[in-house]
Formats: C-alpha cells, sequence, structure tokens
C-alpha cells in the first residue's frame, strides 16, 4: 500500500489539516480552533493530539506516512523546525514546533511560512501549475506572500522574502503585531477591513448596514464589509 502524507495550514484563527497521497490528492480533511492563550503554547499539543486521535480513529498508524508538512506563519528556520515572530500566534520567543511534533507524532516533519508552502502548492496543483515563476498572495488573519522564480522557491536571508504584510504603506498608520505601525496586514488583513470599517463608521453620518450592524453592537467580519460596500 502506498504511504501518505499529512499538511497542516496553521493559521491565527484555524489550523487545518489534510491527508493526502504523493500524487497530491485529497483523502481526508479537518479542522480545530487555534488556541493562542498563554503565549500559544497550546497550539503545537493541540496539532499532535489531533493527528493521534485522527490516525487512531481512521485505524492508521505512523507507518502508512511519509512525513508531515506544515506551513506556519512567522519565521521559519526550516533545517532547525522552529518558529519565532508569529505574532498573530502569540509566539513571540523561538517554538521548536518540528522537535515537538515529530516526538508526539513519531512522523518526520518539514515545515515552511505558510505563504512560501501555499505557492509550491499552487504551483505543483493550482492556478501556477508547473510555472517557473508564480507569486502568490494570503489574505486571512494577516497578509503574506510566496514567490517563486525560475522554478526556485525564494526565502530570503532571514526566511522572509515574501512576507509583504509588513511593507510599511502608512508610517503613522495603525499598530501592526510585529511591532511596528502601518503595515500592510493592518488594513488588509481580514482583521485590518474590520478596524478600518469600524473608524469610518465612526465618522460616517449617512445611511450605511455595515455602520447600522457596527453602531448595534453586531459582529462584523470582512465578508460583511465586502458584502455591503
Amino acid at each position: 500500500m502506498s504511504k501518505k502524507l499529512i499538511g497542516i495550514d496553521l493559521g491565527g484563527t484555524t489550523v487545518k489539516f489534510a491527508i493526502l497521497t504523493e500524487a497530491g490528492e485529497v483523502q481526508q480533511k479537518w479542522s480545530i480552533e487555534t488556541d493562542s492563550d498563554d503565549e500559544g503554547s497550546k497550539i503545537v499539543p493541540s496539532i499532535v493530539a489531533s493527528i493521534n486521535q485522527h490516525l487512531e480513529r481512521y485505524n492508521m498508524t505512523k507507518a502508512d506516512f511519509i512525513g508531515i508538512g506544515m506551513g506556519s506563519p512567522g519565521t521559519v528556520d526550516r533545517e532547525k523546525g522552529t518558529v519565532i515572530g508569529a505574532y498573530n500566534l502569540n509566539w513571540k520567543t523561538l517554538q521548536f514546533v518540528k522537535k515537538d511534533i515529530e516526538e508526539g507524532t513519531g512522523i518526520p516533519f518539514a515545515i515552511d511560512n505558510d505563504a512560501n508552502v501555499a505557492a509550491l502548492g499552487e504551483r505543483w496543483k493550482g492556478a501556477g501549475e508547473n510555472g517557473d515563476d508564480v507569486t502568490f498572495i494570503t489574505l486571512g488573519t494577516g497578509v503574506g506572500g510566496g514567490i517563486i522564480a525560475e522554478g526556485h522557491l525564494l526565502h530570503g536571508i532571514v526566511g522572509a522574502a515574501g512576507e509583504i504584510g509588513h511593507i510599511t504603506v502608512d508610517p503613522e498608520g495603525y499598530e501592526c503585531t510585529c511591532g511596528k505601525k502601518g503595515c500592510l496586514e493592518t488594513v488588509a488583513s481580514a482583521t485590518g477591513v474590520v478596524r478600518v470599517a469600524r473608524d469610518y463608521a465612526d465618522n460616517f453620518s449617512g445611511d450605511s448596514r455595515l455602520k447600522y450592524m457596527i453602531d448595534d453592537g453586531q459582529q462584523v467580519t470582512a465578508k460583511n464589509g465586502f458584502r455591503f460596500s
């Protein structure tokens, strides 16, 4: 029987899992909530527990898998398998992700920045399939990017070549989770769009469904902003 892979997309709101074949066929998918409390200390243990529970539920063992691949926000050291500066996860200090997940599951583990992993996936099975030059932009709790040039994924000196979310667009703008002011992520991410909408609603005197929701104390999402704009 051919072996399988486990893919993990670690986001600020949700951790998404998939089991797939070597050819990239997704066979199973599931997700859990990202618990970033206590400086994100619960995130990796919850990932390990979810994988082990899923394998047990479907009568699979670690021997059935080639490895686990994960995309994570923040600055990733691919060789050491560590992450730092994933502020949406409250990972402000060095996290030994590879070590903890391999010890917890017994399955080989590899990690890269989430946008880089997404760019590779898009080149493998998506809109950029087999393309030599691919740029991928991620929009979610944050903003990220992955760049493939002449068939090679660009990492940069510190692994942040595609981190467009932290380009400064307004030096006097909102404070970013990275510690700077006015990053693109503060206005263009899902959370950033909501922040901008709330600020504009405070000073808007006309009729607006979105303003009504905000003034009424209703939960507002980026989708609401796009729907009513």
